[in-house]
C-alpha cells in the first residue's frame, strides 16, 4: 500500500492514473477498503482529482467514491478522515459551476458527496449558500445514470437532514426533474433514487405535496407503478415503496384544477393500480404504503366523488390499519373484494360474518375502533335492510345501546343513526330498540352539548316512541325547563311527536300530562329565543294538522291569540309555522264551518301581509290559513280591500302544487261572496288566474273537495259575460293555450259526477276554437269517451248534455275510428244513441249555451255561395247547440251499419219524420232558424245508406217531405234533402226510386243543378267526410231516368223542358248545360218520343247556340253525342235546325278535340240520311276532317269517320269523286288499316269505303290500289260474313282495272272465289260471280280453272233456287265460260244446258240473263256432239225459244234464231208439232231486213219446211231477191 501511495503522490502520470483505478477495484472489497483509506490515500487523491488530465481526474473521482462507500454506516474513523482532510469542501468545488465539467467525473464526485455527507457535519448550510441545490438539480439533467442516481440519493439526504432546503429545491424545478427520472425508461437505479428524494420531499413538506401534484407528479407516479420494468418489480431495492409512499403524500392534497363537475382525472385507474399491489403477506413497506395511499385516495373530497363505498373503504382500511395480522389479511380481502368484484359492503364482508366483527369490535375495542365499527354499521344499515336484521340476530342492539352512554361523542352520534335505522325497518325491532332501555339513553343523548347528538336522538326517538308515557312526558318537560341543552329545538319536536300518539281526553283535559305538554309549547311561542319560537310554532302545526279531532276544543283565546302574535314577527319563519298553525286551527269541519267567528277586524291583516311576503313558501302558508277564514264575509271583505288577491296570484303562478290548492280555494271563497269583476280585474289577471288553477289540477285528488273547488272556480269564470272589465270571454283563455286542456281531460275521465258536470261546461265552450287538440286529448285519455256519454244518458242537465255531445263530436271528427271504439267497448253507444234520439225528439234548443261545435275541418263562419243575397245561408261550419243531438248522430251513424240500425229502432226515423213534416207543413218555416232542418236531412241521408233502413215503410213516408223540403229556398236545405234521396236511389229500390219519381221531387232537383263545388265547398266537405256522393241532384236524376217507366213516363216529359232550359248559359250556374246535356242524352236514348219532345222544346237550337259558343272539349263531345241520338230519329232531320246542326258539328269535326271529333262524325253519320244534307255542298267541309281521322290512332275515331263516309258517298258517284280531291290518300289510310291488327269491324268499314273509292277509275289506276289486293283476300277469308262480303266487293270493284286483273292473276284467288259461290247469302255469290266474270274475260286458263274449281256445279246448284239478278249472273259467268271451246266441248258444259232452258222459262228473267242464257246454249250447242246428247223434248226446247224471236231484242231474237236454226237440223226437232208454231215468228224476222237475222231466219225456216211445208207456205210465198229471201200473200 505504500508503494501505491508513493507512486500517486510523485509518481508518473500514467502510474497514478494506474494505481487509482487499482485502489478503486480494492476498495470493492470492505476489509481491502479501509487498508486503502488507512494508507493515507484521500491526501494524493484529491490532488489528482486537481489535475488538468481528464483521465487522471476520472480515477482520482471513482477511487475516492469507491473509498467512500460505507463510510456513514459505522466508519467513525474513516468519517474522521474525511473531515480532517477536507474531503467534502473539495468534492463541492470539483462541482462548482466554473469549474470545467465532466459528466463521468460529476457523477462520482456527486456519489462521493453521497457517500460522505451526513447529518453530523456543519457542511451542508454552507453547502446551499453556495449554490449546491443548483448544482444538485444540474446534475439530475445529466445524460449519465451514475450522475442522476448519486444526485438523486444526494438531494434526498439534503432534505433529510436539512429541511430548510425543501424551498430551495421547490424553487430549483428539482420536482420536475426527479418525476422525470422516476419513469420505466430510466435506469432502476436513478428510478430508485429518484423516489426516494421524492418520498423525502413530499413527507417533509405540504407545500413540496402540492408542487407535485400540481407538476401534474400523480400520473407520473401511477405510471411508475403500473409498469415498472422486471428488474424494478422483482429485484432488490425496487422503488415501489417510495413511489407508493410519494403518491400517498400527494393525494392527500391533490384538487381538479377545473371548476366543470366532470372526472377528468380517472380516481378508479388508480384504486385498480393500488388493490393490485395490495397483497396479504406481501412486502410490509409496501402494504403499508399501498394502505396509506388509499386512505388518501378515497379520504380525497374530490376524488372520492368518483369511487364506490369510498367512505365505507376508508373506514376498512382505518380498521385494517388497527387490526391485528391475522383480522388484518381476512379484511384486506374483503377490501379487495368491495373493490374488484363490484359488489357492495354488505357482500365484501360477508355479510353476516362481517356484522358480527363490526358487533365484536364495540365493546372490546378501543375508542378509534369503536368509532370505525359503529360508522361502518351507519353506512352498512343505510344501504341494506338485510344488515338490520343481522345487526339484530347479532346482539347488536345492547352493545349500540350501550355505546349512546358511554362512546365518544361521534359514537354515540352513529350509533343513534344505526338505531334509527334499525326502528325505521321494523316494529319488531323498534319494540327490541325500546326494551333494551333506548328511550333513556337517547333523553340523556338529547340532553348533550353536541348539535348532532341531539339531531340523531332526536329522529330514533321520533321512532322508537309509540305511545305518550306520562313518564317520557314529564322527562321532555323537564328537559324543556331546564337549562341545559341551551338549545331545545330537538326536545320541542320530539314532545310533539309524543304528544300526536296522546288521548284526545289527554290533550284537551286540563291536568292531563298531554295537555301540559300543549300548554308548555303554546307558552313556549312567547319565548325569546327564535330558533325555540320556530320549532314550538313548527310543531303546534304538525299536531293540530295531524289531529284535527282537538282542534274543535283548542281553537280558544288562549290557543289563538299566541299564534296570531307571532305573526307580526320579524322572524318570517316564526310567523310561516304561525301561520300554518292557525290554518290547522282553523281548518272547517262538518261540525263546525266557523270556529274562527270571535277574530275581531284588523287581526288578519298580519296574515295577509305575510301572504304578500317576498317568501313563496310564507305566501302558501299564509293563503292555507286565509283560505279556511275567508269563509267568513266580513273577513273576505277585509282580505279583498287589503289585497289578498295580489298574493294568491302569485301563489298560483309560482308556487308549490299545494299552495295552488289554497290560493284556488281562496278564491273559490272570494267568488262565493263578490262579483269576478270585484275580485279579479281586467283580461290579463281573468286569463292568467284560469290558467294557473287549471294547470293547478294535475297535482290535486281526482275524488278531493279541492278539485270540485278548483272546477268549480274555473267554471264560473268560464260563464262570465262579456263586459266593461273583460273584453272577451274569459274561458278563451284556455282555447289559447291548449296544453291547459289535459289537467281538463283528466279531471273528466277520472273525477266524480259533479266534477265531470263541471268539467263538461268549461271544456264545451272550447270546442268552436280548439276542436283538434280536444279531440286529440279525449282520445288518448283513456275513460274520456266513456265518461262523456255517461254523462250525456245520466246528466239532469241540458246543458252537460248539449256540452257532452259537443265534446263527442270534437273527439269522433278527429279520431272517429278511436272514439267509436272507446264507445263501443264502454259499453254506453247503444244507450247513448237511445239518448240522443231522446234529445231529437224533445226538440232541445239550447242557443243560450253559447256551445260552439265545429264540424269538418277548416272551415270559415259563413260562406255564401252566391254574390248578392239570393243565397246567403248559414254556414254548416258552425253550429249551436240544440243541434248537437243530430250532428253526434251523423257521426256515429256513419261508422257502422249497426248503428245506422240502433238508431232506427230508437225512434230515430219517427223523430225526422215528424221534424221534417213539421217544418214543411209550418207556414211560418221561412222565418224559423232552420240549421236542424238540413242536419236532420243530412242524418237521414246516412241512415238511407243501409238498404234495410232504405227500404221501410217509414223512410216510404218521409219521402213528400223530403220532395217538399227540395223547394226550400235554402240551398243547404236543398242540397241535404238531395243527399237523403241520393242514399234512397242508390239502395237500388224500384219501388222506393218510382215513389221518388212520383213525388214531384224532380223539379226541386233541377234547380241544384249546375252549381260549382267552388261554390258549396262546406257542403261538399261534409259530403266527402259522410261518404255521401258529391252530386246528388245528379245520381237521383241518373238513377231515375235508368228506370225505363220513368224514362218513357210523363216526368221524363214534365222534365225535358226545364232541362232544355238549362242549356242556356247561365252565370250562376255554369255547370248546369253540361248536366242537362247527359240527363237529357239519358232520358232520348231509346225513346223516339222524348227526341220529338226535345226537338219541339228548342233542343236542337240551343244545342247547336251552346256548340257555337266553343265549350270544353269534354263538353263538346256530349252535346255531339245527344245530337247524334237525337238524329236517330229521321223525323228530326226535317226540323230547319238540323242544318245549323250540321254545320256545328262540321266545326266541331275541323276544330274539337279527339273526344268531341269522335261524336260530331258519329253524329254526322245520322245527319247524312236526310238528302237535303247529304246532298247540299257544305258537306264537302266534312269530307276533309273525316278523312283525317283515318289517320287517327283510335279506332273508334276511325270507325266513326268511315261510317260517315260511307253513308255519305254510296250510291252518289259525286260525292265520290270529292275524296280525290282531298288533301292526302284515303287509300293509303284505308290498306293501313286493312293490314294492321285492327278490328274486324274497322276492317268491313275500310273494305267498304275500298269499293266506293275503287269505283274512280283513277283510284283504281293508283300503286296503292294494288296493295290493297292481299288485305283484301285476307278478308275474304274470313270467317265473318259482313268480312268476307265486304272484301270482295271492293276486290269486284277494283277488277274494273285491267291492269289490276293482271295483278290479280298473280294470286291464287279463283278457288276463294268458286267456294264462295254457294249457300243462301245470294248478295255474296252475286259479287263473287262478277269478280269471276272480271277474272275469266278473255282467259281461257282462268275459266278452265273455275270449271276444275267446280263453278259451274256450284252455279247449278243454284239456279232453282237464285233469284232473276243472280240468274242473270250465272248466265253471264256461264256465257264467259263456254266462250271457250274448250269448256263448250265438255261434259261440264253440257250439264248446263237443261238447267238454262229451264231458267229461260222465268218470267222475271233480265234481258241481260235471256241474252246470257241463249249465247251460252248456242256456244254448247252449236257443237254438234253437244246437240246430239241434249236430252230434252222438242217442246221444251223449242217452246221457250219461239217466245225470244218476239223479243224487243234484236239480241236476243238473233241468238234464238240461231239456237232454233241448230236444234231444227235435228230430225226429230222438225217433226214435233211445237215446231210449227215457230213459222210465224220466224217469217216475221225474215222479213225485217237485217241481213244475218235473216239468214239465220230462212235457214231455219228451211229446217221446219222439210217437215211442215204447208205451214211454211201458208205463212206466204217464199221467193228470193237479189239474194235475199221474202215472202208474200199467196
Amino acid at each position: 500500500m505504500p508503494l501505491f501511495i508513493s507512486i500517486l503522490r510523485s509518481g508518473t502520470p500514467v502510474g497514478k492514473v494506474n494505481v487509482a483505478g487499482t485502489l478503486s477495484v480494492l476498495c470493492k472489497d470492505e476489509v481491502l477498503r479501509l487498508k486503502v483509506l488507512l494508507g493515507g490515500c484521500i491526501p494524493p487523491l484529491l490532488s489528482l482529482l486537481k489535475s488538468e488530465s481528464a483521465e487522471a481526474r476520472k480515477a482520482a473521482a471513482e477511487a475516492i467514491y469507491e473509498v467512500s462507500s460505507g463510510v456513514l454506516s459505522d466508519d467513525h474513523v474513516g468519517m474522521k478522515i474525511f473531515v480532517t482532510e477536507g474531503v467534502v469542501p473539495a468534492l463541492w468545488e470539483q462541482l462548482n459551476l466554473e469549474n470545467k465539467r465532466d459528466k463521468v467525473v460529476e457523477g462520482f464526485v456527486t456519489g462521493a458527496l453521497r457517500n460522505v455527507c451526513g447529518d453530523k457535519d456543519g457542511y451542508w448550510r454552507a453547502t446551499l449558500e453556495a449554490g449546491g441545490v443548483d448544482i444538485i438539480v444540474r446534475i439530475l439533467s445529466s445524460d449519465t445514470a451514475v450522475a442522476q442516481s448519486n444526485a438523486s440519493s444526494l438531494l434526498a439526504r439534503l432534505m433529510l437532514v436539512f429541511s430548510d432546503s425543501i424551498p430551495k429545491v421547490i424553487e430549483s424545478g428539482a420536482i420536475k426533474s426527479l418525476l422525470r427520472l422516476v419513469g420505466q425508461e430510466n435506469d432502476i437505479s436513478v428510478r430508485a433514487s429518484a423516489a426516494d428524494a421524492l418520498e423525502a420531499l413530499s413527507s417533509k413538506s405540504t407545500k413540496a405535496q402540492k408542487s407535485v401534484v400540481d407538476a401534474d407528479g400523480v400520473p407520473i407516479l401511477i405510471g411508475a407503478i403500473v409498469a415498472p420494468s422486471k428488474e424494478c418489480m422483482q429485484g432488490e431495492g425496487a422503488p415501489v415503496a417510495d413511489i407508493i409512499g410519494a403518491l400517498a403524500y400527494s393525494l392527500m392534497i391533490f384538487e381538479q384544477k377545473s371548476s366543470v363537475e366532470e372526472e377528468t382525472f380517472d380516481a378508479t385507474q388508480i384504486e385498480d393500480i393500488l388493490i393490485t399491489l395490495l397483497k396479504p403477506r406481501d412486502n410490509k413497506l409496501v402494504q403499508e404504503r399501498v394502505l396509506e395511499a388509499m386512505a388518501s385516495l378515497y379520504g380525497n373530497a374530490y376524488l372520492s366523488r368518483w369511487l364506490n363505498e369510498a367512505e365505507a373503504k376508508k373506514l376498512l382500511i382505518g380498521l385494517i390499519t388497527m387490526a391485528d395480522t391475522d383480522v388484518q389479511e381476512y379484511m384486506i380481502l374483503s377490501l379487495i373484494s368491495l373493490c374488484c368484484d363490484r359488489v357492495g359492503i354488505w357482500e365484501a364482508i360477508g355479510k353476516r360474518e362481517g356484522i358480527q366483527f363490526l358487533i365484536s369490535l364495540l365493546g372490546l375495542s378501543g375508542e378509534q375502533h369503536q368509532e370505525y365499527a359503529v360508522q361502518l354499521l351507519a353506512i352498512l344499515t343505510d344501504q341494506v335492510d338485510d344488515s338490520k336484521w343481522a345487526i339484530t340476530a347479532a346482539g347488536g342492539i345492547p352493545p349500540l345501546v350501550q355505546l349512546l352512554e358511554t362512546g365518544s361523542q361521534k359514537a354515540k352520534e352513529d350509533a343513534a343513526h344505526v338505531l334509527w335505522n334499525l326502528c325505521s325497518h321494523s316494529e319488531d325491532i323498534r319494540a327490541c330498540v325500546e326494551s333494551a332501555g333506548a328511550i333513556p339513553a337517547f333523553l340523556w343523548l338529547l340532553k348533550s352539548r353536541g348539535p348532532k347528538g341531539q339531531e340523531a336522538s332526536a329522529k330514533a326517538l321520533t321512532k322508537i316512541v309509540r305511545r305518550a308515557d306520562p313518564a317520557t312526558v314529564n322527562q321532555l318537560l323537564a328537559l324543556l325547563l331546564g337549562d341545559s341543552p341551551s338549545s331545545k329545538a330537538h326536545i320541542i319536536q320530539v314532545l310533539g311527536h309524543v304528544l300526536t300518539m296522546a288521548s284526545q281526553s289527554d290533550l284537551v283535559s286540563n291536568g292531563a300530562v298531554a295537555n301540559k305538554g300543549l300548554r308548555l309549547l303554546v307558552q313556549v311561542l312567547n319565548s325569546s329565543n327564535e330558533e325555540t319560537q320556530e320549532y314550538a310554532a313548527s310543531v303546534l302545526a304538525d299536531l293540530f294538522s295531524t289531529r284535527q279531532d282537538i282542534c274543535d276544543s283548542l281553537a280558544t283565546d288562549e290557543i289563538v291569540h299566541p299564534c296570531m302574535k307571532l305573526l307580526t314577527s320579524n322572524t318570517q319563519v316564526i310567523a310561516t309555522q304561525s301561520a300554518r298553525a292557525l290554518g290547522a286551527l282553523s281548518r272547517p269541519t262538518k261540525t263546525n264551518s266557523s270556529k274562527m267567528s270571535y277574530i275581531a277586524e284588523g287581526d288578519v291583516k298580519p296574515l295577509i301581509k305575510l301572504a304578500k311576503t317576498s317568501s313563496i313558501d310564507a305566501a302558501e302558508t299564509a293563503l292555507a290559513a286565509l283560505a279556511n277564514l275567508l269563509s267568513d264575509h266580513h273577513i273576505a271583505a277585509e282580505a279583498l280591500a287589503e289585497d289578498v288577491v295580489s298574493a294568491l296570484t302569485r301563489v298560483l303562478g309560482d308556487g308549490t302544487s299545494e299552495g295552488k290548492r289554497n290560493a284556488s280555494r281562496a278564491l273559490h271563497q272570494l267568488l262565493r261572496h263578490f262579483p269576478v269583476g270585484d275580485v279579479l280585474m281586467g283580461n290579463a289577471h281573468c286569463r292568467f288566474a284560469v290558467l294557473a288553477i287549471v294547470n293547478s289540477l294535475n297535482a290535486m285528488d281526482m275524488d278531493g273537495t279541492d278539485t270540485a273547488n278548483a272546477l268549480e272556480v274555473v267554471a264560473l269564470l268560464a260563464r262570465t259575460k262579456q263586459s266593461v272589465n273583460f273584453t272577451y270571454p274569459l274561458w278563451s283563455a284556455l282555447a289559447e293555450v291548449p296544453s291547459s286542456l289535459e289537467p281538463l281531460v283528466r279531471c273528466l275521465a277520472g273525477g266524480l259526477p259533479l266534477g265531470q258536470d263541471k268539467t263538461i261546461e268549461i271544456l264545451s265552450r272550447l270546442c268552436g276554437d280548439q276542436p283538434v287538440v280536444l279531440g286529440d286529448l279525449l282520445v288518448a285519455k283513456s275513460g274520456s269517451i266513456g265518461a262523456l256519454a255517461y254523462r250525456i244518458m245520466n246528466s239532469t242537465s241540458l246543458e252537460v248534455r248539449v256540452g257532452g255531445a259537443a265534446l263527442l263530436i270534437c273527439a269522433a271528427k278527429e279520431h272517429k275510428i278511436q272514439s267509436m271504439d272507446a264507445l263501443d267497448g264502454s259499453g254506453y253507444l247503444r244507450p247513448l244513441i237511445y239518448a240522443l234520439v231522446d234529445m231529437i225528439k224533445r226538440n232541445s234548443s239550447c242557443c243560450s249555451l253559447e256551445i260552439e261545435v265545429r264540424t269538418p275541418r277548416g272551415f270559415v263562419e259563413r260562406t255564401a255561395f252566391q254574390d248578392g243575397d239570393e243565397f246567403d245561408v248559414p254556414d254548416p261550419a258552425i253550429v249551436l247547440g240544440g243541434t248537437v243531438a243530430l250532428w253526434l248522430l251523423s257521426i256515429i251513424s256513419s261508422f257502422h251499419a249497426k248503428n245506422k240500425l240502433t238508431v232506427v229502432e230508437a225512434g230515430g226515423l219517427e223523430a225526422l219524420s215528424d221534424k221534417l213534416a213539421s217544418h214543411t207543413s209550418s207556414p211560418q218555416a221561412e222565418f224559423e232558424d232552420t240549421e236542424d232542418i238540413w242536419i236532420s236531412a243530412l242524418l237521414l241521408a246516412i241512415l238511407f245508406q243501409d238498404a234495410n233502413v232504405a227500404s221501410s215503410q217509414a223512410t216510404m213516408r218521409i219521402v213528400p217531405s223530403i220532395a217538399l223540403l227540395l223547394r226550400s229556398d235554402e240551398v243547404v236545405d236543398r242540397f241535404f234533402a238531395a243527399q237523403a234521396m241520393a242514399s234512397l236511389v242508390c239502395s237500388g229500390n224500384r219501388g222506393m226510386n218510382l215513389a221518388i219519381a212520383n213525388s214531384g221531387a224532380v223539379a226541386g232537383l233541377i234547380t241544384l243543378i249546375g252549381y260549382l263545388e267552388s261554390d258549396m265547398p262546406n257542403l261538399i266537405a261534409l259530403s266527402e267526410e259522410f261518404s255521401l256522393v258529391r252530386n246528388p241532384d245528379q245520381v237521383i236524376l241518373e238513377g231515375l231516368f235508368e228506370i225505363e217507366d220513368v224514362r218513357v213516363g210523363s216526368t221524363a216529359r214534365k222534365t225535358i223542358p226545364l232541362l232544355v232550359d238549362l242549356l242556356r248559359p247561365m252565370p250562376d250556374r255554369p255547370g248546369a248545360p253540361l248536366t242537362a246535356v247527359r240527363l237529357l242524352t239519358c232520358i232520348a236514348d231509346g225513346s223516339d218520343t222524348n227526341k220529338l219532345i226535345m226537338a219541339e222544346a228548342g233542343a236542337l237550337d240551343a244545342l247547336t247556340k251552346y256548340l257555337s259558343l266553343s265549350p270544353q272539349d269534354s263538353t263538346e263531345a256530349t252535346i255531339s253525342e245527344l245530337l247524334r241520338i237525337l238524329f236517330s230519329n229521321r223525323n228530326l232531320l226535317r226540323y230547319e235546325a238540323s242544318i245549323s246542326s250540321f254545320n256545328q258539328l262540321v266545326a266541331v269535326l275541323r276544330l274539337g278535340s279527339r273526344n268531341a271529333r269522335l261524336s260530331a262524325a258519329r253524329a254526322l253519320h245520322d245527319l247524312f240520311d236526310a238528302e237535303n244534307i247529304r246532298g247540299s255542298e257544305l258537306t264537302k267541309q266534312a269530307v276533309q276532317p273525316l278523312v283525317d281521322m283515318l289517320n287517327a290512332a283510335s279506332e273508334s275515331e276511325k270507325h266513326a269517320a268511315l261510317d260517315a263516309l260511307i253513308k255519305l258517298t254510296s250510291g252518289n258517284s259525286s260525292k265520290a269523286a270529292l275524296m280525290t280531291d282531298v288533301e292526302g290518300n284515303p287509300l293509303e289510310s284505308l290498306h293501313k288499316i286493312l293490314s294492321s291488327n285492327s278490328s274486324m269491324e274497322l276492317k268491313i268499314n275500310a273494305a267498304q269505303f275500298c269499293c266506293v273509292l275503287f269505283g274512280n277509275s283513277n283510284v283504281r289506276a293508283t300503286p296503292i290500289a294494288s296493295e290493297c289486293i292481299m288485305p283484301l283476300i285476307s278478308l275474304m277469308q274470313s270467317d265473318t260474313a259482313r268480312a268476307v262480303k265486304s272484301g270482295v266487293c271492293a276486290f269486284e270493284r277494283l277488277l274494273d282495272d285491267e291492269q289490276q286483273v293482271e295483278f290479280v292473276a298473280a294470286y291464287d284467288v279463283v278457288n276463294l272465289l268458286v267456294d264462295l259461290v254457294s249457300g243462301s247469302n245470294h248478295q255474296l255469290i252475286e259479287v263473287s260471280i262478277s269478280a269471276l266474270i272480271k277474272l275469266g274475260k278473255d282467259r281461257t286458263p282462268c275459266k278452265l280453272d273455275m270449271v276444275k274449281a267446280g263453278i259451274i256445279d256450284n252455279c247449278l246448284e243454284l239456279l232453282p233456287t237464285a233469284p232473276s239478278s243472280l240468274c242473270s249472273s250465272i248466265a253471264e259467268l256461264f256465257r264467259i265460260l263456254t266462250n271457250s271451246s274448250a269448256i263448250s266441248k265438255s261434259s261440264a258444259a253440257a250439264k248446263i244446258v237443261e238447267p238454262l232452258f229451264m231458267v229461260l222459262l222465268e218470267p222475271d228473267f233480265s234481258l241481260r240473263g235471256q241474252h246470257s242464257a241463249l249465247q251460252t246454249l248456242l256456244n254448247i250447242l252449236e257443237k254438234p256432239q253437244s246437240l246430239a246428247t241434249l236430252k230434252l223434248t222438242p217442246s221444251q226446247a223449242i217452246e221457250p225459244l219461239i217466245s225470244f224471236l218476239e223479243s224487243p231484242s234484236q239480241a236476243i231474237q238473233q241468238l234464238g234464231t240461231e239456237l232454233l236454226s241448230h236444234l231444227l237440223t235435228q230430225e226429230h226437232f222438225q217433226e214435233d208439232i211445237t215446231t210449227k208454231n215457230a213459222v210465224v215468228p220466224l217469217v216475221q224476222l225474215a222479213g225485217i231486213g237485217i241481213l244475218n237475222l235473216q239468214q239465220t231466219t230462212i235457214k231455219a225456216l228451211e229446217n221446219i219446211s222439210l217437215s211442215w211445208p204447208k205451214a211454211v207456205a201458208d205463212a206466204g210465198d217464199v221467193t228470193f231477191s237479189t239474194g235475199e229471201y221474202y215472202y208474200g200473200g199467196s
